[in-house]
């Protein structure tokens, strides 16, 4: 299992413009900032209203003035059903394509008992794969022409990687380009003749399947279409690369589609471009139940909400997709208040990992999305603190906290690194044991503290910079050992290059390496690991809260590993000591599954925020509560054992 942070925008990377900035819905006239958007026209929401927000930011979703008091966290604000989800090409095989579970995510309802259910590949384009026949009935109209489709574009893909092997070409009809200008995920194809895709990206697949399903709710709610005209796109902001790119994307999508289909369906071919800018522009990542990346999933009324980099909502799929459980053909997405949110207040979401620093989420936002964020924490303090702690060091003359960030807009605060830009180079080998290595030509910067005057010469940024390339390439589910053993030499490294500058649990990108190390645990769960681990969960949770604040799925997930964690630890514990001998080795295993069940509780508690109080925390949530009384059984044992003992 590895923790990510992956609940953001799936969205391409543009052109910097930091003059503008700009919220993800309509602003084609002022006009219609004031009119309801019509995609919320049958708004049951008892919370939502629609209203304009900043000058900047066009519409948003605000909680209702007239509402009496403040919604609680854990709240659910809306309930959406999707115009449109897939999965990467990379999790086809192994989830289903209508509720998105893994066979893991079955063993989550009873995690006593393997479960039995199979994924298995739809007989005929053996491409689209379904956990049962409930499913499979359920996504049958929308897989029925997509089906067909896939079939043809394997076809055609084939006698492509034919030709090319013939004329030792290079060109490709599925490899459209689209990962390096939009950023668009890693499932994209290349151009190598080689590795042509025989399946089509998830951005084309869940484009064929908007445009099959057109047909049928535009009938039904005329709406549901047209309504996606008021979603903000950047067309003629793209680059010539960006549009080149778009240009492949709809040629790619005709070839799919087929052409008489997309000529029943648009009045001419140039009614494509909008609809995949508008598309790539306000989708949003496919999380599993623990926050990995599986795929894409189009919710234009969720797309409304505005951006800051400290959310007080979140937007979550607690059960799965359409077929999961009771959510199955129901509204499966979910806005999820994390934070109290007062009566007029706007609801906000962050579109990014809000783990990295202040100048790293603006680069990206303005990159992805074409706006300079505004937001409080990028103006002015950080959740009310006067230093974000990603950046925070503090200072061993004096022991004030400072921040080594660049110079906030508001100039409350600036740069305490005094020279130049400086050029880093990748690492020079991506073995652990390598470490992070700057390049010869990198600048040491001078690190000075505003409140004495105390300095050293330190390459902070560089460090950064080498720690996270080379630790992208480093799965804690893969490689567990080495991992943790990468983890744990950055830290060290970091720490030395940092001296005698200290720094607290959320400083980038020490808790990164801190989880790094944790997950890595959960694969290989030796005694040997537990006093580390003990040692790691309070700074873990320390800095997890002070970045995304208790509740945030985020922090769920990683209380969720961590208990698992102990768990494990606490196990491998026990079958080491082997049956308790006397009152004493009982005492200290009754501690273990103690400590453990707190975990477990906190864990819980959180997860009836992030994932919604009405879901019970959904399916994570149920899991941890299951596990949770197998613990209380452990611990109602070992309380008879050493009651026993001792009379």
């Amino acid at each position: 299992m590895t923790i990510n942070n992956n609940n953001n925008r799936d969205i391409q990377n543009q052109n910097q413009k930091p003059e503008t900035t700009m919220t993800t819905t309509s602003s084609d006239s002022d006009q219609n900032k004031n009119c309801t958007p019509k995609l919320f026209k049958n708004n049951k929401s008892v919370h939502i209203s629609i209203d304009p927000s900043k000058p900047s930011r066009g519409r948003g979703l605000f909680i209702k003035k007239q509402l009496n008091s403040k919604i609680k966290p854990g709240t659910t604000l809306l309930s959406l059903v999707p115009h449109v989800a897939v999965l990467d090409t990379s999790s086809l095989s192994s989830r289903c394509s209508c509720c998105f579970l893994e066979k893991q995510d079955f063993e989550l309802d009873n995690p006593s008992t393997p479960s039995n259910r199979t994924i298995r590949r739809c007989g005929k384009c053996k491409v689209i794969a379904y956990c049962g026949s409930n499913c499979q009935q359920l996504d049958w109209a929308s897989h029925k022409p997509e089906c067909t489709a896939l079939v043809n574009y394997a076809k055609l893909a084939e006698e492509a990687i034919k030709a090319n092997q013939k004329s030792k070409s290079r060109s490709s009809p599925g490899g459209i380009g689209l990962k390096d200008s939009f950023g668009l995920g890693g499932d994209e194809p290349d151009n190598d003749p080689q590795t042509i895709s025989r399946i089509p990206s998830a951005t084309v697949r869940a484009l064929g399947r908007l445009i099959w399903k057109k047909r049928k709710e535009e009938k039904l709610n005329p709406d549901w279409w047209t309504g996606l005209s008021e979603l903000q796109h950047h067309l003629n902001e793209y680059n010539s690369t960006q549009k080149e790119s778009l240009m492949q994307l709809s040629v790619t999508l005709s070839r799919y589609v087929g052409n008489q289909e997309l000529l029943a369906v648009f009045e001419s071919a140039s009614a494509l471009l909008p609809l995949c800018s508008r598309f790539i522009d306000n989708s949003f990542t496919l999380t599993s139940i623990i926050l990995d990346q599986i795929g894409v999933v189009f919710v234009p009324s969720a797309a409304f909400i505005n951006h800051s980099c400290n959310p007080n909502a979140v937007v979550v799929f607690p059960e799965g997709g359409e077929g999961a459980g009771s959510t199955a053909g129901k509204e499966w997405v979910k806005v999820i208040a994390i934070k109290p949110i007062e009566p007029g207040e706007e609801i906000v979401t962050s579109y990014i990992d809000s783990a990295g620093t202040r100048q790293e989420r603006r680069n990206e936002l303005v990159k992805r999305y074409k706006f300079v964020c505004d937001c409080q924490a990028c103006q002015s303090d950080w959740n009310d603190q006067q230093v974000d702690p990603r950046e925070a060091l503090k200072c061993p003359k004096c022991t004030n906290w400072f921040s080594i960030g660049p110079k906030r807009p508001d100039g409350a605060d600036s740069s305490n690194i005094s020279s130049p830009a400086f050029e880093m180079s990748s690492p020079s080998s991506s073995r652990p044991d390598a470490g992070p290595s700057s390049s010869k030509r990198a600048v040491r910067k001078e690190i000075a503290c505003p409140h004495c005057g105390f300095s050293r010469l330190i390459d902070v940024e560089g460090q950064r910079s080498a720690i996270k390339k080379s630790g992208k390439a480093l799965d804690p589910a893969k490689e567990p050992a080495k991992a943790a053993y990468y983890a744990e030499k950055a830290m060290e490294w970091f720490q030395s290059k940092l001296s005698p500058f200290t720094f607290g649990s959320g400083f980038y990108p020490i808790l990164d390496l801190r989880r790094m190390r944790m997950a890595s645990y959960l694969m290989r769960p030796q005694k040997s690991n537990l006093s580390q681990a003990t040692s790691d969960v309070q700074q873990i949770l320390g800095g997890v809260h002070e970045i995304y604040g208790v509740g945030h799925p985020s922090s769920v997930v990683t209380r969720s590993v961590i208990a698992q964690v102990y768990g494990h630890l606490c196990a491998s514990t026990v079958e080491a000591e082997a049956k308790p001998a006397n009152a004493r080795q009982i005492s200290v295993e009754l501690q273990l599954f103690e400590n453990l069940r707190a975990y477990q509780a906190a864990a819980l508690d959180e997860a009836r925020i992030g994932f919604g109080a009405a879901h019970g925390g959904g399916r994570l949530g149920r899991s941890i509560a299951r596990s949770i009384e197998l613990t209380e059984r452990e611990i109602i044992a070992l309380r008879r054992l050493l009651q026993s003992s001792t009379s």
